[in-house]
């Protein structure tokens, strides 16, 4: 299995930065405050102002990762013993819980392809075996699967908000984020200057192509 790759630092904070600064110029009645917890609820009348919150979370999400990572080390530095929490025991849940809910599913498909199976020599010799309410124990391979997603899905947050830790899951949110704020106004250069942390002016010809290509529903404007 290939390791899923890491997450720069600076890309990440680069992003959360910049969303701030639209979601601050978005929403200047939000109370200071607000801007560095996105934890605590507030509503949002302005759709704009709503989707670019909704991305500063994530990216804020993703972002805190590498400060619990330096509040590790400082803890470590300080011989205080171990700190409250450690990232790589959950990247070591999460995988293991991965892998056990793939398991589950071959399990699954394997009872299922058993079932069919019965059912098509039943058929064939003139039984009339009906398993359309499958056994207990084909019911419960389902149930342990569903529970499995649940329990992955709350180890990928961080205070009840999605956060991507990986390479693969941070390009899912850039790509998702970029066709949202498409869909608020946002032009493809706002769009992009906001997803690689760069100013608008900046945005070239070439950058906007080459931010086309890694989120493939962006549309290329000349704007």
């Amino acid at each position: 299995m290939t390791a899923a790759k890491s997450l720069q630092r600076k890309e990440v904070e680069r992003v959360a930065a910049a969303l701030l600064d639209v979601l601050k110029a978005e929403c200047p009645d939000f109370p200071e405050y607000l801007f560095f917890d996105p934890t605590v609820a507030h509503p949002i009348k302005s759709e704009r102002g709503h989707v670019v919150l909704e991305a500063y979370r994530l990216a804020w999400s993703a972002s805190a990762r590498f400060t619990r990572r330096d509040q590790v080390k400082r803890a470590k530095a300080r011989v205080q013993g171990e700190p409250f929490f450690d990232d790589k025991r959950v990247n070591f849940a999460i995988v293991s819980l991965e892998r056990a809910r793939t398991l589950v599913r071959n399990a699954n498909q394997a009872l299922m392809e058993n079932i069919d199976q019965i059912e098509r020599e039943a058929a064939r010799l003139g039984l009339g075996v009906n398993l359309e309410d499958h056994p207990d124990h084909v019911q419960a391979t389902k149930r342990i699967a569903a529970a499995l997603d649940t329990v992955v899905s709350k180890l990928k947050t961080f205070k009840g908000i999605p956060q991507a830790r990986n390479r693969g899951e941070w390009d899912n949110f850039i790509s998702t984020t970029a066709e949202r704020l498409l869909d608020v106004g946002f032009s493809s250069r706002e769009v992009a200057a906001l997803l690689t942390g760069k100013r608008p002016e900046k945005i070239d010809r070439a950058t906007l192509e080459r931010f086309r290509q890694r989120v493939r529903r962006l549309q290329v404007s000349g704007a």
